[in-house]
């Protein structure tokens, strides 16, 4: 293992700068093929655009549901969530995708839309649903909304104690991680420096503190180069000492340099 890990270390370092200019057909191949999971994440990001610009609906619901991988279903449900946002479709619809679509990457695509029309709700609607909604993906709609309802109230106490609540359900906390994340950046007085980001993000005990410290720290990770981040990613394969949010970190702020590329 230990050989086969430099090997693909070796391969990172020495590869890259050679293939620094990636087409949209080395994102699709990557995507599908590579070996690290955090490098084909990082080109479903990529692609994401490209594929809201380039595929019919149809074609990106197809690939949600049937990608050969999870990052083709990724870039696919992203660039649906697109293709539906202002779309037109009704409020009945949008339940009805996020409630019973065939896979979560589908039941995703339909939640920016759903949210822009669950704003008209109340705030115990809204929370009542972000509780009891039938999937994560509505659970976290309604959460995300929720939280933006009664965000004069909300401090960064109040969204820790969600994110540590195992009796909510994940959809609602991961919402609330995520606006978590926006009370470790801001106001800059009381910010986490990407030091302490990086340290939460791997050593916290809870999975959405952990996920929220991520999400923050991907504002710090798109300063670096694409060059950067790549050997990053790779130098953190198979590191048991890594956490997946960690790693999911530097996969989004990768996709955003590789996206901007295109």
């Amino acid at each position: 293992m230990k050989k086969f890990l430099g090997l693909v270390l070796a391969l990172g370092v020495v590869v890259f700068p050679v293939l620094a200019s990636f087409t949209l057909a080395d994102f699709e191949r990557m995507a599908s093929k590579d070996l690290i999971p955090e490098i084909r994440l990082a080109a479903g990001y990529a692609l994401v655009n490209q594929y809201a610009a380039t595929k019919t609906e149809a074609e990106l619901l197809a690939l949600a549901q049937n990608g050969a991988t999870e990052a083709l279903r990724l870039a696919a449900s992203l660039a649906l969530s697109q293709k539906w946002l202002g779309a037109g479709k009704t409020r009945d619809e949008l339940m009805e995708i996020v409630t019973t679509g065939s896979t979560p990457e589908v039941r995703a695509a339909a939640v920016t839309a759903l949210t822009a029309i669950l704003i008209a709700d109340s705030a115990d609607a809204l929370l009542d649903l972000a509780k009891s909604g039938a999937t994560e993906e509505l659970q976290y709609a309604a959460g995300k909304v929720y939280l933006q309802k009664i965000r004069a109230r909300l401090d960064r106490a109040m969204l820790e104690e969600i994110c540590n609540d195992e009796t909510l359900p994940a959809g609602y906390r991961r919402a609330a991680a995520e606006v978590l994340a926006g009370y470790f950046l801001f106001p800059p007085t009381q910010a986490l420096s990407r030091a302490e980001l990086e340290k939460l993000a791997i050593e916290s005990s809870n999975s959405y503190i952990r996920y929220a410290a991520a999400y923050a720290l991907v504002d710090f990770l798109v300063e670096e180069s694409a060059e950067a981040l790549y050997k990053k990613v790779v130098a953190m394969f198979l590191d048991p000492k890594v956490s997946a949010e960690y790693r999911w970190a530097y996969a989004r702020a990768l996709g955003v340099k590789w996206a901007a590329s295109l």
